[in-house]
């Protein structure tokens, strides 16, 4: 809206002078429609001074932009004054009036203020729960945070990215695939319950499961790769002539029916069947490739397989594809789509893992397998050749300061324009929630992912819209960290409900407890649970010891570990729990969920019996006049009248 309001300012400092055209015509419908609002009377008052200061301008803009949101009638007219032919979402490209340049402007954005008078929370958006919405939203373009993870893929020295779910995988995946275009082009699968059954199925005599499926993703890319370079080559043969190594691959696509467009699941039944039996190889003048009837099964495809990428590298270096374009890249994301625990979905995921190891030795820097893996599922895996995959992954992680960053580009993005740390942070929400700074007390209860990160903002700004706020007040964000950390606590359990199916049932044995709890403290809410643990969860019953379980329990990031001067999360530290480690703390994304909110609770005991009778759980008023002022260690309750609220309380002195 900037260009908009310009155009307002070049016509009020003029308006003595009747300033005719677009200037007019801009400046005279928003002062009939919202010349009311203290922002715009603020312009209008600065400009015609002959001096509108950058805060004012801003302040206009958010002004025009919230009676856009809400008037369309407004909108269309506005469109109509500045003769777009395309609407609202691009009415602001005219020039800005030439007299506007007798208007001075002083300021910077960063002393900008929001005028409390705007409804900031109306269009306030933090981004969706996954990238692909992410994407349709605009918000992962022109609010993703490039971090060191994704300078790394970019770079090509990293080809496995590993991470928790909701930590960027995708989006980082996505804006691969949106910045890495034409002519290199990129290829993203994400393979569906149909593919990854036909994946599972896949098995050839001679050859372990993993092997196998390690052929079948092979020759997917090297389809793929033939196919790029045809429609490449054929888009450039008016320019130059076209290597034969590309009509040869032409001609095997044709072959094998494999030039028309197809989903990824024909692609793969197409592959499973050829490397069964036998692929057309008479392009690449080979009529028999092995002799099928002498040969395992395993060997025959994999010669064939070894004909066609033998004829895919030919044609990259004929057309000098790395010198000119730089690298092709196949992009695997969402396996967990695919995935079921099974051997055979391990099989599929390592076979990926090989295939995509040997197409970097096969075709160096022109094609590149790039993939993303969940860390509970790459964890599981147990294959003789992980070592060899170091140097290659990366685990994604973020820190408190890089969530901050992501926040303020997503806020910034949905409100059309940069802001400043102070502005989100003071402005828009409030500088405190509950004594802490803000965005401490938001990223602390937080996982460090972006996806929770994401989720719990919007909440904020959600419960805000929902009590009629123009700004997130400390209340809305108070309430919102209750629903925030229920969504976390069902959310932790779906996560590794493959691997740890009773993981629901151990957190909610956390409730009502204390969040600081020793060894001996947390076997103890185990204990009475243990039986019917064990019965339930037979094949797990290795995992079903209290010290197992705090391990357990640390891995997925519910519980951290006392270290140095405080308490220690899984993302932030790779050291297991120690043996001699005894002090541990549920982590505060969780607590409110699990009403453990106090370090420490102690029982309630009987006085008179000495049994104890239940756990103090929460401090607070009781209604009926009666507030808990004080809980005793070992269990009495002070309980105490409160004073003048009874409308039977007798006055002090009588």
């Amino acid at each position: 809206m900037r260009e908009a309001v310009e155009l307002v300012a070049a016509w009020a400092a003029q308006r003595d002078h009747a300033v005719p055209g677009l200037a007019a015509r801009v400046g005279e419908l928003v002062v009939e429609v919202i010349g009311d609002d203290s922002a715009v009377r603020q312009l209008l008052s600065e400009a015609a001074a002959g001096v509108v200061t950058e805060r004012t301008l801003v302040r206009a803009a958010l002004a025009v932009e919230d009676e856009i949101e809400r008037n369309l009638v407004f909108a269309r007219d506005l469109s109509t004054a500045l003769g777009s032919a395309d609407g609202v979402n691009t009415m602001l490209v005219s020039p800005v009036h030439p007299s506007y340049a007798a208007v001075k402007v002083v300021g910077a954005v960063k002393d900008a203020v929001i005028s409390d008078d705007v409804d900031v929370v109306g269009r306030l958006f933090f981004g969706r729960d996954d990238a692909e919405h992410d994407m349709a939203d605009g918000l992962l373009r022109n609010g993703f945070v490039p971090t060191a993870v994704y300078a790394e893929v970019t770079a090509g020295r990293k080809n496995l990215i590993i991470g928790r779910k909701g930590t960027g995988k995708s989006a980082i995946c996505m804006r691969l695939a949106m910045s890495n275009g034409e002519p290199n082009g990129t290829y993203l699968i994400t393979p569906d319950d149909a593919a990854g059954e036909a994946f599972r199925r896949f098995a050839l005599e001679g050859l372990t499961g993993p092997a196998a499926k390690a052929l079948l993703w092979r020759y997917v890319v090297a389809v793929h790769a033939a196919r790029f370079l045809v429609r490449h080559a054929s888009s450039a043969a008016t320019r130059r002539r076209r290597p034969s190594s590309v009509g040869v691959l032409e001609r095997f696509l044709r072959d094998n029916n494999e030039l028309a467009d197809q989903s990824f699941y024909h692609r793969v039944t197409s592959a499973g069947r050829g490397l069964v039996s036998s692929f057309s190889l008479e392009a690449f003048g080979v009529r028999v490739a092995v002799d099928a009837k002498n040969a395992p099964a395993g060997a025959h495809a994999s010669r064939q397989l070894e004909v066609v990428e033998s004829g895919v590298r030919q044609a990259f270096d004929d057309l000098e594809w790395t010198k000119k374009h730089g690298t092709l890249l196949v992009l695997v994301d969402q396996l967990e789509q695919v995935w079921s625990g099974e051997p055979e979905s391990a099989a599929l995921v390592v076979g990926l893992l090989l295939a995509g190891k040997h197409v970097a030795l096969t075709y160096g820097k022109s094609l590149r397998c790039v993939s993303f893996v969940r860390s509970d599922i790459y964890d599981t895996l147990d294959f003789g050749d992980a070592d060899k995959f170091h140097s290659d992954e990366i685990r994604i992680s973020w820190t408190t300061h890089q969530l901050r960053e992501l926040a303020i580009a997503r806020a910034g993005a949905a409100l059309g324009r940069k802001l400043a740390p102070d502005e989100l942070w003071g402005e828009i929400f409030p500088e405190e929630v509950l004594g802490q700074p803000t965005a401490d007390y938001l990223f602390e209860r937080t996982l460090p992912r972006p996806r929770d990160a994401i989720q719990f903002l919007n909440q904020c700004r959600d419960m805000a819209f929902g009590n009629g706020h123009n700004r997130i007040t400390e209340a809305d964000v108070v309430d919102a960290t209750l629903v925030f950390s229920r969504w976390k606590v069902l959310d932790l359990a779906k996560e590794y409900g493959i691997r740890f199916p009773f993981l629901s049932s151990l957190l909610s044995i956390f409730r009502d407890s204390g969040h600081e709890l020793s060894r001996t403290d947390i076997a103890r809410l185990f204990q009475p649970f243990l039986r019917d643990l064990k019965r339930r969860n037979g094949q797990y019953l290795q995992l079903l010891d209290s010290d197992v379980i705090i391990e357990l329990l640390f891995s997925v990031g519910f519980l951290g570990v006392h270290r140095g001067s405080g308490f220690v999360y899984a993302g932030t530290t790779e050291t297991s729990i120690q043996p001699h480690e005894y002090l541990f703390c549920i982590h505060p994304c969780f607590r409110p969920a699990l009403n453990a909110v106090q370090p420490s609770v102690g029982p309630l005991t009987n006085v008179i019996t000495g049994l104890t009778i239940g756990t103090a759980i929460q401090l607070g008023h009781i209604h009926g006049d009666i507030t808990t002022d004080n809980v005793v260690a070992g269990g009495d309750i002070n309980l105490q009248p409160r004073r003048g609220t009874s409308p039977h309380a007798k006055p002090a002195g009588e």
